[in-house]
C-alpha cells in the first residue's frame, strides 16, 4: 500500500492550501488528480481528517471509516475486519486489500514525508499546520504498537 500526498506551492503557503491525494495497492490505484471537475482538496486538513479516522478505525478493532476530502469530491473507504484486514476501496476502485499494520505503516510514512517537507514553511501558528502536527502526534503511537 502506498499514499502520496501532494500540496500545490502557491505562495504564501497556508494550512487551508490546496493538494492531492493518490493511492495504490494489490487491487488497484486512484487519485484526486485529473477529474473533471478537480478533486484537489485542502491536503493539510484532509491529512488531519485521514489519520484521525484511521486511528479511530484501528483502534475499534473492526468497522468502516469513510474519508472525505476537505473542499473535495474525492472519497475512499476503509473496512477493518476483526482477522486485521483492512480493505481501501475508492469509487467504483478497489484499491489494497493488507493487513492493517502495512496500511498503518503506508500511511504514515507518507503523512510523515509530507510533514517534513511542507509543515517548516507554515507559520507556527497556522491552523492547519496546528491540526496536522496534532493528528501526526496522535497517530504515532499507532505505528509503534502496530510495528
Amino acid at each position: 500500500m502506498r499514499f502520496v500526498f501532494s500540496a500545490d506551492d502557491v505562495p504564501p503557503p497556508s494550512g487551508f492550501d490546496l493538494g492531492h491525494l493518490e493511492v495504490a495497492g494489490n487491487l488497484g490505484s486512484y487519485s484526486s488528480r485529473g477529474h473533471a471537475p478537480d478533486q484537489a482538496m485542502m491536503i493539510y486538513v484532509s491529512l488531519s481528517l485521514l489519520l484521525d479516522g484511521l486511528r479511530s478505525l484501528v483502534e475499534a478493532g473492526r468497522g468502516g471509516y469513510a474519508f472525505g476530502g476537505v473542499d473535495s469530491s474525492f472519497s475512499l473507504k476503509f473496512s477493518l475486519t476483526k482477522d486485521g484486514t483492512l480493505t481501501t476501496q475508492a469509487p467504483g476502485t478497489p484499491v489494497d486489500r493488507s493487513d492493517v499494520r502495512t496500511v498503518v505503516a503506508a500511511a504514515w510514512a507518507a503523512a510523515e514525508g509530507f510533514a517534513a517537507a511542507h509543515l517548516p514553511g507554515l507559520p507556527p501558528d497556522d491552523a492547519g499546520r496546528q491540526d496536522l502536527e496534532m493528528s501526526l502526534a496522535a497517530f504515532a503511537p499507532l505505528v509503534t504498537r502496530a510495528g
